[in-house]
């Protein structure tokens, strides 16, 4: 009866791992529930038409958001029926100075045409017609492109501009080509996707604090924390770039308090702003002229944490590791209302010259983590562990126009769910994804932005064939956002274990280096290039980016397992599918389990972002660490909560949880099965020599009736193999596919190796006896300690218990069965 309880808790171990997983992202049932963006566009400051289209305002201190600037407005079904392709119509704000004559005009958005601008309309373009899945999400309160329910083609302009019930979304571009047709009124088109803002203009102001005398209709009814609510007129001093310091002219703006939303939270709040300590080094305000003139803040930034200043550097390989695994989150309700900027460099000791690698005009990797909202009002948080939310950025350093200093540019690629929030997914600067004061989380949540520095990320020139690592991440982003959009066309893109932000931001890290891989394999001038020049720093430095490459997809393809859905979508984007050879809209996306666990690495956000970050640190990267912890506002009803992996800050379980999930899910491969009978031969040749020798082996039938020895045969596979390898190899070890140091991981090695031989003696002394007479004997524990030796390589080789348990089952039954085991036993059992 013992050994059939340690079964059943042994059973209980893998299946609440899988349990817990599912459970983690099973939707909560809120049907009826008003999506938090229809409430906050209520409040007239979060409207398109509180917004005048001719502004007044002072150009020495307030700057436009971009050189082309306009709101989208998506064409109707009969217009889009007239004038087939991708195309939508845009209300323009900002235009260069020699095309100042079509500002205030509604013009026709739409697309160059060139080769590659033709593949991906064609990737991304596809029908939306809602199903179920995407009505019942409605129904739970999630915003849904309902605009585009029904429509054919629809391609990523449309569905950028109907993935909101109203015409709201500002975007800006850099380079378009103005086209006149004669007869007809001008269109500009397109050779990139343009990028999502928020407001129309920019200025750096100190907030000084509430506007004196602010009349009655300025103060909000509702507001965090205590009653009477602060007004939401503020007095502020803008930023002279003579003097460099606050002493421009004072002038009243509004910071608006936005509305209670579900969960009785509030996205941001004006209250307090004067005082938060990550201000005072000044805000970037971004709006526009309200309907009464006054100038209306639709996002904030603190300057503090986009300067190029750290707060504290970190030098070599081991302090790094310690950040990135235990410091980064460290205590971070306490740290509510501050931001931390830390530079780590594992190859330098010198500040001056770890922060002089930065230069203007950097482009470079970023990775983007938020967490949970904790406190009195804080997210219902499942079995402990706070999921957050990952994406990938592509930071540079720029030259700010306002102070001339050097600070941080953050364009985000957000592969983001369908959501109540009205976030879209898609490119978009910092201002409006994070402190946009409708939707950014930049009060209510913790972030942590990491840039990337490391040289082998850069451009590669082979004798005029260039390569751009962060083209082609960007590429794929970008198509993977236009699939979020439209739900792959059914109109709705949600969150399961298998297909979620970081899941498929990560499924685009693999295709773009799958992509890399291949246009140097398809590309004859590159090969024959690298052949030449074979000493050159270009070519020695591709070869350490094929490393990275590797080290990377050996974490979204652990033990070198793809997902076949990751697999299809590689092969559509290169053309290689022979079921698609026409490059049609292709993408598959399976939302199992099992493809879960294939790539559990990259399936919560905090672990995901930790492995990268030390694999880029391995590498010899740079990493620069931005967090900051709700600021802004004062909201007490809400605290700051780390992203965790499962089960929370438990670090034994969730590590347990990690390695149980790898070892059960991943089987083993040809080459694994190669090494397994390898093993079996060399241990049963030593373990044979030396137990006939020392006498514990001899040749002896076990005596047992057929049916006996199945259902014995069938209970040893469980207890003791099964059991046995799931606690000492799988559990007590680290998975092989784990950042492992090597003194650590022998030391684990070692450990699990004495626990094994002490736990044979204690289990004859303790649960069985009928083991006592056996267990004690030294050649017994030898080839115990052989026999754990052997696992622990297979499982380090392979990565499955499946492969282990059999190799301890075979052992174990032929002993039994054939080399005078159960007589053994029995024979202590008779004479006890």
């Amino acid at each position: 009866m013992k050994q059939w309880r340690w079964r059943m808790v042994l059973v209980a171990i893998a299946a609440l791992v899988v349990i817990s997983l599912a459970t983690l992202f099973q939707p909560q049932e809120t049907s009826g529930r008003i999506p938090d963006y229809q409430i906050s566009s209520q409040l007239p400051a979060n409207q398109v038409d509180y917004y005048p289209l001719q502004q007044n305002l002072d150009e020495a201190y307030y700057r436009p958001l971009g050189e082309w600037l306009g709101r989208l407005i998506l064409p109707t079904v009969e217009e889009t029926k007239a004038r087939t392709g991708d195309w939508v119509w845009l209300e323009l704000y900002q235009a260069p100075s020699i095309q100042q004559g079509l500002v205030g005009q509604k013009l026709r958005l739409t697309w160059q045409s060139n080769a590659d601008l033709d593949r991906y309309l064609k990737l991304v373009t596809t029908d939306v017609n809602f199903t179920p899945a995407a009505l019942k999400s409605e129904q739970a309160g999630n915003l849904l492109p309902n605009r585009l329910n029904g429509r054919s083609q629809v391609g990523p302009l449309q569905s950028l501009a109907g993935a909101r019930p109203v015409d709201d979304v500002l975007v800006r571009f850099v380079q378009a080509q103005v086209n006149v047709p004669v007869g007809n009124q001008a269109e500009i088109k397109l050779a990139t996707m343009p990028e999502m803002v928020t407001g129309r203009y920019q200025a750096l102001v100190k907030i000084i604090g509430p506007a004196p005398n602010a009349p009655a209709n300025a103060i909000p009814q509702d507001c965090p924390g205590t009653k009477p609510c602060p007004a939401d007129l503020m007095l502020v001093q803008h930023y002279n770039p003579g003097s460099k310091e606050f002493d421009g002219p004072q002038e009243t703006i509004r910071i608006p308090q936005q509305p209670h939303l579900n969960g009785d939270r509030f996205m941001s709040t004006p209250r307090d702003l004067a005082s938060s300590p990550v201000g005072q080094a000044g805000w970037y305000v971004y709006g526009a002229q309200g309907k009464d003139g006054i100038f209306t803040v639709q996002s904030l930034n603190p300057r503090s944490l986009v300067q190029l200043q750290p707060d504290e550097q970190i030098f070599r390989l081991g302090p790094g590791r310690d950040y990135i695994s235990h410091k980064n989150w460290q205590n971070t309700p306490a740290r509510k209302g501050t931001v931390q900027k830390v530079l780590v460099d594992p190859r330098s000791d010198s500040p001056a010259v770890a922060l002089g690698q930065w230069q203007e005009g950097d482009r470079l990797l970023g990775m983007h983590l938020f967490g949970g909202i904790g406190g009195a009002l804080g997210e219902k948080i499942m079995l402990g562990t706070v999921t957050g939310h990952f994406s990938f950025s592509l930071p540079k350093v720029i030259r700010d126009p306002f102070t001339e200093e050097l600070q941080w540019e953050i364009p985000y690629y957000q592969v983001y769910a369908h959501n109540p929030q009205g976030i879209i997914a898609g490119s978009q600067t910092w201002e409006n994804y994070a402190g946009n004061l409708q939707r950014g989380w930049i009060q209510s949540r913790p972030f942590a932005d990491v840039v990337v520095k490391l040289d082998v990320l850069e451009d590669y020139n082979f004798g005029g064939s260039v390569l751009s690592p962060l083209d082609e991440l960007q590429k794929q982003l970008q198509i993977m956002m236009a699939r979020y959009r439209t739900g792959d066309g059914t109109g709705y893109a949600g969150v399961s274990p298998a297909a979620s932000c970081v899941q498929d931001s990560n499924q685009a890290l693999y295709l773009a280096i799958v992509g890399l891989q291949q246009k140097v394999q398809n590309s004859p001038e590159i090969i024959t290039w690298l052949a030449q020049h074979g000493n050159s720093p270009e070519n020695q430095r591709f070869q350490r980016l094929q490393q990275l490459g590797d080290r990377l997809l050996t974490m979204l393809k652990p033990r070198g397992i793809t997902r076949e859905d990751w697999q299809n979508n590689a092969a559509t984007l290169a053309g290689l599918d022979p079921d698609n050879p026409t490059n049609q809209y292709d993408f598959i996306q399976e939302n199992t389990l099992a493809n879960a666990l294939l790539s559990w690495q990259s399936m919560l956000p905090r672990l995901n972002q930790d492995i990268l970050n030390q694999i880029f640190l391995e590498q010899g990267a740079q990493l620069w660490f931005m967090r900051p912890n709700q600021v802004g506002g004062s909201m007490p009803e809400i605290l700051p909560l780390a992203p965790t992996g499962i089960f929370g800050d438990v670090p034994v379980l969730s590590a347990l949880a990690r390695r149980i999930l790898a070892a059960i899910v991943f089987l083993p491969r040809p080459q694994d099965w190669q090494f397994f009978g390898i093993a079996v031969v060399v241990y049963g040749a030593i373990a044979m020599t030396l137990g006939f020798k020392f006498g514990l082996l001899q040749w002896q039938w076990w005596g047992q009736s057929l049916g006996g020895s199945m259902k014995s045969i069938l209970a040893l596979f469980f207890l003791p193999a099964l059991g046995e390898e799931l606690v000492f190899r799988v559990m007590l070890l680290p998975y092989p596919t784990e950042l492992n140091l090597f003194w650590p991981t022998l030391g684990a090695m070692l450990l699990s190796l004495v626990l094994f031989l002490l736990y044979h003696p204690l289990n004859a002394l303790l649960f069985y006896p009928r083991g006592r007479n056996v267990f004690f004997q030294p050649i017994f524990l030898g080839l115990t300690g052989l026999l754990a030796v052997a696992t622990t390589a297979i499982y380090w080789h392979s990565g499955s218990l499946w492969l282990i348990a059999i190799f301890h089952w075979l052992v174990v039954v032929t002993w039994l069965m054939l080399l005078g085991g159960y007589g053994k036993l029995a024979h202590q059992k008779a004479k006890r």
